[in-house]
C-alpha cells in the first residue's frame, strides 16, 4: 500500500502545479448541470442531448492477491442519449460500461448494462408517467451515484457491496416498470411504482431474476416521499418497497428507508437509514432481518489558493446483512475531491472496514484515487 501513497503525491504534484494559476483566478466551474440532474428529468427544451461521465480508479488494499492486488480500473463509461418526441414525450437511454477490458466470460470483456430505458409521458406539469427500465426511487443514495456527483471514491457499503461485501440495498437498482412522479407543491415530490423484481439484493437485482433462486412472476409495489420545500437546502423522505421473491409468490422481502440531506453554504450532510425482511432466506432463523445507516459530512475549506474547488470527506457506514448471524459490518472513510477543471475531479480515499460481531476479521483495509469527468 505505500507504493500508491507514493503513487498518490506524485498524482496530486503533477496535476496541481499547472493548475494552481487557474485555481487562483477563480475561473473553474463545475458545470451548469449534474448527472442526477439528466437521469431524472423529464423533458428538455432541445430536441436532442448526449451527455455521460467515465471515471478511471486505481485501489491497493491490504492483504495477500488477490484481494492486496494494486489494480487500476477503467471503471465505467456511461453515456446518456435524450430525445423530445413532442410537448409531452420524453423518451431516453442511459447505457452502462463497466471494467472494461475486464474478462466476464469467454465471449465478453466488459460489463454492459441498460441502467436506464424510459418514455416518460406527462399530461401536465407537475406530472409524469415513467415506462420501461426505471432507476427505482430508494432514498438518495440512488441519486448521487454517478462518479462526478459521489463526494467519495467508493460508495456506501451498505447499498453498494465494498471490500466486505454483503449490501442491503443493491444501488444502482434498475428494474422494469411504471412509475408515477407527482410534484407536492410547498412539499416536494412523491414517486409511486410498480417493477417486476423483488428486493432482494443481489447481482441479479439489476432486474428480474428469470431463472435462479429469486424467480417469480409477482411485482413489487414502492414509493418515495421527498419534502425539499421546507426549508433552503434541506431534504428530507421515506421510503418502501416490497413484493414476492420466492418462485411461487409466497414469500416477500421489504425495505424501508428514512434519508435527509443538508446542503448549506460549505457544509453539506447526506445520512441514510435502511431496515428490511427477506422471508425464508435467514441463516439462523427463518428470516432475513438486515438494517443500517451512513452519514456522509462533506467541507469546503477556505484555501484562497484552490477556491471553492476542494471537498473534504468523511463517510460512516455500520449495518448487518443477517441480524441473528450476527453478521455485522462498519466502515470509515476519509477522501478528498478536487475539482481540477471544468466538469473534471480528481479524488482519493482511505477505508478502514472493520467486520463486526460473529464475523473473522479480515485485513481489508484499502486506497483508492480516481479521475472522473461529466460531460
Amino acid at each position: 500500500m505505500d507504493r500508491l501513497i507514493r503513487l498518490i503525491g506524485a498524482l496530486w504534484l503533477l496535476v496541481a502545479a499547472p493548475l494552481v494559476p487557474q485555481a487562483v483566478a477563480a475561473n473553474l466551474e463545475s458545470g451548469d448541470f449534474t448527472f442526477e440532474d439528466v437521469f431524472s428529468t423529464r423533458s428538455q427544451t432541445e430536441r436532442f442531448s448526449f451527455h455521460g461521465y467515465a471515471a478511471f480508479q486505481y485501489f491497493d488494499s491490504e492483504g495477500s492477491p488477490p484481494g492486496g492486488n494494486g489494480s487500476f480500473d477503467q471503471h465505467i463509461f456511461e453515456p446518456f442519449f435524450g430525445y423530445q418526441v413532442n410537448e409531452r414525450v420524453f423518451t431516453k437511454i442511459i447505457i452502462e460500461f463497466e471494467h472494461a477490458p475486464e474478462q466476464v466470460d469467454t465471449d465478453q470483456f466488459a460489463e454492459i448494462f441498460i441502467e436506464q430505458a424510459e418514455i416518460d409521458v406527462t399530461p401536465r406539469d407537475g406530472t409524469t408517467l415513467a415506462f420501461g427500465a426505471i432507476l427505482v426511487p430508494f432514498g438518495l443514495e440512488n441519486y448521487f451515484h454517478a462518479p462526478s456527483d459521489n463526494q467519495l471514491v467508493t460508495r456506501p457499503p451498505i447499498v453498494k457491496a465494498g471490500a466486505n461485501g454483503n449490501s442491503i440495498l443493491n444501488n444502482t437498482w434498475t428494474d422494469v416498470g411504471i412509475q408515477l412522479i407527482q410534484q407536492l407543491e410547498r412539499v416536494g415530490s412523491l414517486d409511486v411504482y410498480v417493477i417486476n423484481g423483488s428486493a432482494v439484493q443481489a447481482r441479479d437485482t439489476r432486474g428480474r431474476d428469470t431463472t435462479g433462486p429469486n424467480a417469480n412472476s409477482g411485482k413489487s409495489l414502492g414509493a418515495e416521499l421527498q419534502v425539499t420545500k421546507l426549508y433552503p437546502g434541506l431534504n428530507v423522505g421515506l421510503s418502501y418497497v416490497a413484493g414476492p421473491r420466492d418462485p411461487v409468490n409466497q414469500m416477500t422481502s421489504s425495505r424501508w428507508g428514512l434519508h435527509a440531506l443538508l446542503q448549506h453554504d460549505a457544509f453539506r450532510l447526506q445520512a441514510e437509514y435502511l431496515v428490511g425482511t427477506d422471508e425464508g432466506l435467514g441463516t439462523v432463523t427463518a428470516d432475513r432481518e438486515v438494517s443500517g445507516y451512513y452519514l456522509v459530512g462533506s467541507v469546503q475549506p477556505a484555501l484562497p489558493i484552490l477556491g471553492k474547488h476542494l471537498d473534504l470527506n468523511v463517510r460512516y457506514t455500520d449495518w448487518t446483512a443477517d441480524d441473528d448471524a450476527g453478521n455485522d459490518f462498519s466502515e470509515l472513510a476519509f477522501g478528498f475531491r478536487w475539482l481540477i477543471g471544468a466538469n473534471t475531479w480528481f479524488k482519493g480515499e482511505y477505508q478502514i472496514n472493520r467486520e463486526d460481531g460473529a464475523n473473522m476479521e479480515i485485513d481489508n483495509n484499502r486506497v483508492g484515487i480516481q479521475l472522473s469527468v461529466l460531460f
